[in-house]
């Protein structure tokens, strides 16, 4: 507990995911999707990706700082014991 009281002093400004945590998660993702899904993402993703939908996670950590408004589009917020997201309603 003390340790992590003065991790928490020293590092107050962490970067939470990260871009490598970013990546990684977006990587696992993708293996994850249904051959529908895929076929999807693929369609949406430029050429330039390659067909890797990690190369396109980081799109919103940088347009963030162009368009502050957008800051708050970037994640959403669930209680703790909500176990779904229904998009209806938060969007």
């Amino acid at each position: 507990l003390q340790f992590a009281a003065i991790l928490g002093f020293c590092f107050p400004f962490a970067n939470s995911w990260g871009l490598d945590g970013h990546t990684i998660v977006c990587r696992i993702a993708q293996t994850r999707l249904s051959n529908l899904a895929a076929a999807a993402v693929s369609d949406l993703l430029p050429t330039s990706a390659g067909g890797d939908l990690s190369s396109e996670c980081l799109w919103a950590d940088h347009i963030k700082f162009h368009y502050h408004w957008s800051s708050a589009l970037h994640y959403v917020d669930t209680p703790d014991n909500l176990c779904n997201y229904h998009h209806d309603s938060k969007c």
